[in-house]
């Protein structure tokens, strides 16, 4: 058996702290090729790089296309671009957003898992929502090993979280055991055993990276998907919803992809746009009501008329204002996304004083 020599790591808010502590315990003759995602905006310097190289013994680069793998190095995403992975090969492309990144950590663990299986380990650190779980749970599919941070050892658990109940990774280290154990498991020969089972075509089309298009799952005969009563966020096509044992997850025909906690904050944002919208034109047609009514000399009834429409659009105005300052819109949405993973203490808390607040009002 080959051995386990492509380690992935992805994190988000909080995860600098572990994955320095990861990057410096990493020796100097680490027979394993390593790659980073890290959400980032697309306007960041792509500085990461030269962070990552001044931590540790391993010098670390942001790759460009088509750049050969090689051992004992760390490759880095740049911003605005995912990083997937082929065979002996980096790819680095822009495609659809996936959880509201580009970088996002999915579409590097699921490439992993695709093309390197048991020689992959993925590592997921410290984050908000749920990144990295679909990923994490291809790789543990494959016969790689899926390692999560600690969730009490983590600045932000709800990443963690979500890993730990979508794809119960056979590590849970805290971490300053997780560069330890990267060492141990890429030095140690594998036994063989626990091979993964063959998975149909129809599996490995849906599970497979897909940054082009979703042709996987184009049609309802294709792909193990069905179409949701949701549109994508960001292109409004239909998003199909993906099943796969206690896993859920979301992707439109051209590639956009959510978890439900992904989604249900996306969705918050465009419906939180869309009331703003409609508050200006209420606001806007409210005003006009009353220039109009105020010009009006020789039919007071009219101007009467046009008063109280004023008036009613200012109040229907108000009235959507109060709801987003309330947050009922975004409390509204996670009553429609399915849950499927447990909430975090703190915003089980957040949700609890939302929905008395929501009650008392």
């Amino acid at each position: 058996m080959p051995k386990r020599d492509i380690v992935v790591i992805g994190g988000s808010a909080g995860c600098f702290p572990p994955l320095r502590a990861i990057i410096a315990g990493l020796p100097r003759d680490f027979p394993a090729a390593v790659f980073v995602v890290i959400h980032m905006s697309a306007e960041s310097p792509s500085l990461l790089d030269r962070q990552l190289s001044r931590w540790g013994a391993l010098s670390a680069s942001c790759p460009f296309d088509g750049e050969a793998i090689q051992f004992g190095h760390i490759y880095v995403s740049r911003p605005d671009y995912h990083i997937t992975l082929e065979r002996g090969m980096i790819r680095i492309v822009r495609g659809p957003r996936e959880n509201r990144h580009r970088p996002a950590i999915d579409p590097l663990f699921r490439s992993a898992a695709r093309v390197y299986g048991r020689r992959a380990i993925g590592v997921l650190l410290s984050g908000l929502l749920d990144d990295g779980s679909t990923g994490l749970f291809a790789i543990k599919q494959r016969g790689g090993l899926a390692i999560v941070q600690d969730p009490k050892d983590a600045y932000f658990n709800e990443m963690p979280l979500r890993a730990l109940a979508y794809a119960a990774p056979q590590y849970v280290l805290s971490s300053d055991d997780i560069a330890p154990n990267l060492v141990s498991f890429v030095t140690t020969e594998q036994d063989g055993t626990d091979m993964p089972q063959r998975k149909s075509r129809k599996h490995e089309a849906l599970e497979s990276d897909v940054t082009e298009g979703n042709i996987g799952v184009a049609y309802f005969d294709e792909g193990e998907g069905i179409p949701s009563v949701f549109a994508c966020p960001e292109c409004h096509g239909v998003l199909w919803e993906l099943k796969d044992k206690e896993l859920v997850r979301f992707r439109c025909r051209v590639g956009h992809s959510y978890g439900p906690d992904s989604l249900a904050k996306e969705l918050s944002q465009a419906s939180e746009s869309a009331l703003w919208a409609a508050m200006r034109a209420l606001e806007e047609k409210s005003a006009m009501q009353r220039r109009v009514a105020d010009g009006i000399t020789g039919n007071k009834s009219a101007a009467v008329r046009l008063r109280d429409q004023s008036d009613a659009d200012a109040a229907n105005s108000r009235l959507i204002r109060d709801m987003i300052f309330r947050g009922d819109s975004e409390l509204e949405l996670q009553k429609l996304i399915p849950e499927t993973a447990p909430a975090s203490p703190r915003r089980a808390r957040r949700q609890r004083k939302a929905n008395a607040r929501a009650k008392a009002a």
